[in-house]
């Protein structure tokens, strides 16, 4: 299974995700599962307008760099200014899990490594997965569902 993170904070983001779903497919990346979409305060200290988070199951014949490469592209397409971390942005697509791939370079880490600690990621995630599901090779975190 592969579930990719969004996040919106500029512009009307059910709009922007609907043309990044648009996007995606174009490419032969289909959206298999969504989860709602949730609202959340700034995260990092940058930011300051609210998010909104969803997370996306999704089906791709790419490696994980290439679906990077893709994200990052589908970003740009729709206007991803990459000036500060943690800053405002009208679209932000990451990689939380790709099958049972784990993986540390400069560019990706799999699965990312903000999962446990965002309850903006866990609550999508979890709309998506049953109660056994476990995030690949984070060891002591086990089950989505104890960080509830």
């Amino acid at each position: 299974m592969i579930f990719i993170g969004l996040g919106s904070s500029i512009g009307n983001a059910e709009k922007i995700f609907h043309s990044a779903e648009q996007a995606l497919e174009s490419l032969n990346i289909h959206v298999i599962n969504k989860s709602n979409i949730l609202k959340n305060p700034p995260y990092g200290g940058v930011a300051e307008n609210e998010f909104s988070n969803a997370v996306w199951q999704i089906e791709t014949d790419r490696t994980s760099k290439e679906l990077l490469k893709t994200l990052q592209q589908v970003e740009s397409e729709h206007e991803r200014i990459r000036e500060k971390r943690w800053s405002d942005r009208t679209l932000d697509l990451d990689i939380l899990i790709f099958h049972d791939e784990v993986l540390k370079t400069k560019d990706l880490t799999i699965p990312h490594p903000g999962i446990a600690n965002r309850r903006f990621v866990l609550e999508p995630l979890s709309e998506l997965v049953d109660e056994n599901f476990e995030i690949p090779t984070l060891g002591a975190l086990g089950n989505l569902f104890d960080h509830e």
